[in-house]
């Protein structure tokens, strides 16, 4: 098949269910360029920065958001070296997004990376969490590229082509980068997220990432209105010390207010500069508007502009006219005469209305150039030749006409001017009629949503059947991206007229039209519907190019019966069926080989399904065949399910009716897809009560499993909290201890998930609540805990549970600690696999808050583990300095010894490891400087010294430690230093006269064991202290050894030389001849040496 290739130029909305992402940019082709991998991501993830509308808000008039930047609450959120959270929180027209814009425009310090969504409401991905996170993570990568590491990339290429899509894995990634060290201190600015669709995901990540302390420091400051939803998920975050914060801007008023004052007054000044008005003049002005309450910057804003633009003013400015329009009959009182006031000084209300019927109801803002199209196309119209079009610098004018700054274009696009202007004009109730006017507020609610999408589907249909489409049509050969320019608004109309038709609820009405417009054997129909099914399976809005070339797999021989049940036509799917005998009802596409059928059913329209299944034919074939019904064709696609039948897909909407027809005509309730999954298993996955009934009641098998998880139905309804489901299946006697591949239970599942019905029913059945996978070794309650289910959590706990507090205190769940100990957890209960309590958790772990929590409800601070250490003795050993300060203020003995059998103390742990601070600190609070271990008997100074610590060994000497202090050996730190060679360490014991003369039981001394190391500076040191350099060996076994012999025996010659310098006053034959016997039977090295040295002498 020829390949159709794509580029969109503007976005799409997503309404008819699911088409495989078949063709999405591949970017795990095994040996492909690494840097060309990172540039596919790049690509993939640049989608949406054209959704980000930072610079649609106005800069900040000089004077204000200085409530913000000196507030404490934000001083504290920006001082802080840790991740943090600020949420500013205020109502419509305070200025918040404008202050994001500040913030990261001129205040955040080039040391911070800066990224940012703002959300915004109504058009397609600008109110979307996945498409912020995509913009968020491409402006890392831009400011460091290296941001981009091969983690981040072979993290990407696990989660596979569709990780723009995914939240979850999109936060990951997010999660990962801030984890590199590269990354800095980085700050994510989110703004209106009282906007984004999917909020409540977005805050629960929120929540999960703030409750706990973070190694890394990454920042969010997230402005919102104060909606209950909002301030309910971030509730429990608010607790003394925690890293979120919060700014209420209802609390801030009087200095908003006075902050507005000054906006006022530069916006009256720049006004009285434009319309040349005297200082009187602007005096007056200023003080009328400062005479209105409750004013806000957008209330501000708008009346300034409307004064600005009045006519009468502008020409004839005069005191009694100023008056006139500042009086309290004109100005107007609320946000709403504001608009009123705006719409009503139109030049067209009907061509106004028309347009911004248009704004409210496009699936993305339309630009210029198509908004133009759009107002200007009417029945005369039938190519685009017959357009004459205003040009877009003099068409942007008439917008403002006609709607004054109602609207506002930026980049060529047109977008309403604020949120609260679509409030203001669509009617919430859709389905009613028109409501009346308020008083004279004649505009307010005046348009319905479903007409507007009236409005839209008329212009697209018609700019579809533009002859163009006929003769100049879209073949299979053809680049899009070259076939589009010139041909306005037809990405749009091609893309998204369904979405308005649907919207508009005029099927009936257009039927010979939408009949038209969907004939697979016309030109029209196949050009249409190719740039609508590249623009739906790119899923993109992207203008670059980069997609030029992604093969879009187009449904080839696709018939009208096909395009009418795919979208959900059921009028045209009857007319069809009606007017054509001989039509094959069974007949698929040889893309995809699905039928009509299949794709009413895999988009879940039920009344397109009721209709093929229903429609009698005169030769008894009006019912598909039993091959359709039990199952569609397909090839093997990675992005397909072999097998997927009708039955599959209608189970998958929930639709009972189909689904009952189908297995009354025979459908198997056993088929399984490629993945193994009956009937039962998806019906108990998509939640529908009557469906399952159904399919069990037909005998479906309850212990199915899939192939890929080993799941049975119970387990999948549990999974997604279907509680109806999951009471339905036990009450049909379904195995409620059932488990997954992992281990997992229902409840386990439930608990995971957070599901509290399922969770009550389960437990309501006996579930067991003492269950663990066999991968974390979670139980259902640290499931609930883990992922923040409080409502779960309580319901498998009882008030002294011991398991959620160790889990809680592990993870540094501050707030679950809380809650626990003030229920009475027991603190002393312990872990069964090392036997530490909370408190020693939360201390190994670094959690300040948690620890100040035990602490202060009495936890044992000289608790063991099966080690026999303390928590002071793991963080003086660690070197946590601040959690030993936590520990040794709350009572922790600072002489606690081990109870192993090396019996360290806090100190000998953090000398050994060289931790001065805190050897310091203890040394400080008392702590015995000549403590020794248990098993050899060393002090911290001999400790040192063998681990060559030389800073610790001159912070011990300086404290006092005794120089001479000895190990079970009999051997002082200056034996063990100079053995090692550790200059760094000797010369300070040597500064404190330490005994050079000391022996091992071999009767050897240090300057002999350095001899034998080969440590000259060592032995020069210790000559220079007056080491004998003959001394003899004293021990039976070392033959009286002098240090020179050593070094010979050892063929150390260039240090025998230095040696020899040291002793030139005594003959050297005397020192060889002088030794009865070698050891280990061979002088001949030392001989030789001394042959050399005798001659030299």
């Amino acid at each position: 098949m020829e390949q159709t290739t794509f580029t969109a130029t503007n976005s799409r909305v997503g309404i008819q269910g699911s088409i495989g992402n078949y063709g999405v940019i591949n970017f795990n082709n095994v040996g492909a360029d690494p840097e060309d991998t990172k540039r596919n991501i790049l690509k993939k993830l640049y989608q949406s920065l054209e959704k980000n509308q930072k610079d649609l808000h106005p800069h900040r008039v000089p004077g204000t958001c200085e409530w913000f930047t000196s507030h404490p609450q934000y001083l504290d959120w920006k001082a802080r070296e840790s991740s943090a959270m600020l949420w500013v929180s205020a109502d419509p027209g305070c200025g918040k997004s404008v202050l994001a814009k500040y913030l990261i425009d001129s205040i955040f310090l080039p040391t911070t990376t800066t990224c940012y969504f703002f959300f915004k409401d109504g058009f397609e991905g600008q109110g979307s969490a996945t498409t912020a996170l995509c913009c968020m993570l491409f402006q890392l990568f831009r400011a460091k590229p290296g941001l981009l590491s091969d983690a981040v990339v072979e993290h990407l290429e696990i989660a596979g082509k569709g990780f723009t899509d995914s939240f979850s894995e999109l936060w990951e990634t997010l999660l990962l980068v801030a984890q590199n060290e590269e990354a800095g201190k980085i700050v994510c600015v989110l703004d209106a997220i009282d906007e984004c669709k999917d909020k409540s995901q977005l805050i629960r990540e929120l929540y999960k990432l703030y409750r706990t302390e973070t190694a890394f420091n990454l920042k969010f400051l997230v402005t919102s209105r104060p909606y209950r939803e909002i301030r309910q998920g971030f509730h429990s975050l608010k607790v003394s010390g925690s890293a979120f914060l919060h700014i209420n801007g209802e609390d801030e008023m009087d200095k908003i207010s006075k902050e507005i004052d000054v906006f006022t007054e530069a916006k009256v000044n720049d006004i009285g500069d434009k319309i040349k008005l005297t200082d009187s003049e602007r005096t007056f002005l200023l003080e009328r508007f400062k005479r209105t309450p409750n004013r806000t910057y957008l209330w501000v804003h708008l009346t300034l502009d409307s004064i600005e633009h009045d006519i009468e003013v502008n020409v004839e400015i005069t005191k009694r006219r100023m008056v006139e329009v500042t009086s309290e009959l004109h100005l107007p009182r609320t946000l709403d005469e504001a608009y009123e006031g705006i719409l009503s000084r139109s030049s067209n209300p009907e061509q106004a209305k028309r347009l911004l019927q248009i704004v409210v109801a496009a699936a993305r803002p339309l630009t210029l150039d198509e908004m133009c199209m759009a107002l200007t196309l009417n029945d005369d119209h039938h190519s685009y030749k017959d357009l004459d079009l205003t040009p877009e610098r003099r068409f942007r004018d008439d917008i403002r006409d006609l709607c004054g700054l109602f609207v506002t274009v930026l980049d060529s696009k047109i977008y309403l001017f604020h949120h609260t202007a679509k409030e203001f004009l669509v009617q919430k109730n859709l389905a009613a009629d028109p409501e009346p006017a308020e008083g004279d507020l004649k505009w307010k609610h005046s348009i319905q949503l479903q007409e507007s999408h009236r409005v839209l589907v008329d212009i697209c249909i018609q700019n579809l059947l533009f002859t163009d489409l006929e003769t100049h049509y879209l073949g299979k050969a053809v680049l899009i991206p070259e076939y589009l320019p010139g041909k306005i608004f037809l990405e749009y109309s091609a893309t998204h007229w369904m979405t308005h038709l649907h919207g508009s609820q005029i099927e009936q009405e257009k039927i010979d039209l939408i009949l038209k417009l969907c004939d697979t054997t016309t030109r029209r129909c196949l050009t249409w519907f190719r740039i609508y099914w590249a623009n739906m399976v790119l899923y993109t809005t992207s203008t670059s190019g980069a997609f030029a070339n992604i093969n879009t797999d187009f449904p080839e021989d696709i018939t009208t019966l096909m395009v009418a049940s795919y979208f959900g036509l059921a009028n045209v799917v009857k007319l069809i069926l009606e007017s054509d005998d001989s039509i094959d009802i069974n007949s698929k596409d040889t893309k995809h080989e699905r039928s009509a059928l299949s794709w009413a059913s895999g988009n879940g329209i039920a009344v397109v399904i009721r209709a093929l299944l229903k429609e009698p034919h005169r030769d008894d074939s009006w019912f598909p065949s039993k091959s359709e019904i039990h199952g569609d064709s397909m090839d093997n696609h990675e992005e397909r399910d072999d097998n997927y039948t009708p039955l599959l897909r209608a189970i998958q909407d929930g639709h009972e009716a189909v689904v009952q027809l189908l297995l009354d005509k025979g459908a198997e309730t056993e088929m399984k897809d490629k993945s193994g999954y009956t009937p039962l298993w998806r019906a108990a996955d998509c939640g529908c009560e009557a469906v399952v009934n159904i399919l069990v009641d037909r005998g479906a098998n309850m212990e199915a499993r899939d192939q890929r998880t080993n799941m049975t139905p119970l387990l999948k309804a549990a999974q997604k909290g279907h509680d109806k489901v999951v009471h339905l299946l036990i009450e049909k006697g379904a195995k409620i201890e059932a488990h997954d591949r992992s281990f997992r239970t229902p409840l386990l599942w439930a608990a995971q998930e957070g599901h509290e019905a399922a969770v009550r029913v389960l437990i309501a059945k006996g579930a067991d609540k003492k269950a663990k996978d066999n991968i974390s070794r979670y139980t259902p309650a640290i499931w609930a805990m883990h992922n923040e289910h409080k409502a779960v959590f309580e319901l498998l706990t009882d008030s002294n549970g011991h398991e959620p507090l160790l889990w809680a205190a592990r993870n540094g769940y501050t707030a679950e600690v809380r809650r626990l100990v003030d229920n009475g957890a027991n603190l002393e209960a312990k872990e069964d696999k090392n036997d530490r309590t909370a408190l020693a958790l939360a201390t190994m772990n670094q959690y300040k808050s948690v620890i100040k929590i035990l602490l202060d409800k009495g936890a044992d601070t000289n608790t063991r583990d099966k080690g026999g250490r303390t928590p002071l003795s793991w963080t003086a050993e660690k070197g946590y300095e601040a959690i030993v300060r936590l520990l040794v203020d709350g009572g922790a003995d600072i002489e606690g010894r081990d109870s192993d059998v090396y019996s360290y103390t806090p100190l000998l742990w953090a000398a050994q490891e060289g931790r001065e601070s805190i050897v310091r600190f203890l040394l400080e609070r008392g702590a015995n400087i000549e403590a020794k271990d248990g098993k050899q008997g060393r002090t911290a100074l001999v400790w040192t010294s063998i681990y060559e610590r030389g800073a610790m060994t001159q912070l011990l000497l300086d404290s006092g430690a005794d120089v001479e202090a000895q190990d079970k050996s009999g051997l002082t730190s200056l034996f063990y230093a100079s053995e090692r060679g550790y200059g760094s360490v000797v010369q300070p014991l040597l500064d404190k006269d330490a005994n050079i003369e000391v022996k091992d039981k071999l009767g050897r001394s240090m300057l002999s064991r350095a001899a034998t190391k080969g440590h000259e500076k060592i032995i020069q040191m210790l000559v220079d202290k007056g080491a004998n350099i003959e001394e003899r060996d004293n021990g039976n076994a070392n033959f009286g050894f002098t240090p020179l012999l050593w070094a010979a025996q050892d063929g150390r010659e260039s240090f025998t030389n230095e040696i020899m310098k040291i002793k030139r006053k005594k003959p050297f034959d005397t020192v060889i001849m002088g030794v009865k016997e070698w050891p280990r039977g061979d002088s001949s090295a030392a001989t030789r040496q001394g042959r050399k040295y005798g001659n030299e002498r």
